[in-house]
């Protein structure tokens, strides 16, 4: 069995690539030459709410909160209130929909570096 520190591990650095791929993209596409393909600007709120949106996750995941660590069901529910919450409530520009993704893996990335990398997990083993 694995075990919560080499997932988070993992998880860190899953999150580092994604974070360097979706940086990495944008900047190939601002040095491209063809003007049709324009990245889109980034919403800073999007990136403030899918920073809180990432870390939260990991932060509920962590210390099990509404038993969403131990008990599948109850995982997926609550990842499908968020999608239900995203979908409702959230702007739907691309702008918004892309720092919110990007927001998201840097939320997961800066508290994957804090709890996992520099410091050990909260909650029980």
């Amino acid at each position: 069995m694995v075990s919560r520190r080499t997932k988070a591990v993992a998880e860190f650095g899953l999150a580092l690539l994604t974070a360097l791929w979706m940086v990495s993209m944008r900047r190939l596409l601002r040095s491209s030459d063809d003007e049709s393909y324009e990245p889109t600007p980034l919403s800073p709120g999007g990136l403030a709410v899918g920073g809180a949106w990432g870390a939260g996750q990991v932060w509920a995941y962590d210390r099990d909160s509404w038993k969403v660590r131990t008990r599948r069901r109850r995982a997926l529910v609550v990842s499908l209130l968020g999608i239900a919450v995203e979908r409702r409530l959230l702007p739907r520009t691309e702008s918004f929909r892309y720092s919110l993704g990007l927001g998201r893996v840097l939320g997961v990335l800066g508290y994957r570096a804090w709890y996992g990398l520099l410091r050990p997990l909260p909650g029980d083993e």
